[in-house]
């Protein structure tokens, strides 16, 4: 079970850690996938990256509450 992490003396609940996480995740693999000319074969380049941040963020919720 995730617990709330405090930063300051601010608690960040568990699906803000999971954004957190997710977002230089998901900045590599952005990365990656311009680097290697996959993107150009993507039609709606905004949704596409929505789509994988949100698919990274579930990604990691799920490894935050050992499902994975």
């Amino acid at each position: 079970m995730p617990i709330d992490f405090e930063v300051g003396g601010v608690y960040l609940p568990p699906i803000a850690q999971a954004l957190i996480v997710a977002l230089p995740l998901f900045l590599a693999l952005d990365w990656l996938l311009r680097r290697l000319g996959l993107m150009r074969l993507v039609w709606h380049e905004a949704l596409f990256e929505g789509a994988l941040y949100a698919l990274l963020c579930a990604v990691v919720v799920l490894f935050m509450g050992g499902l994975i």
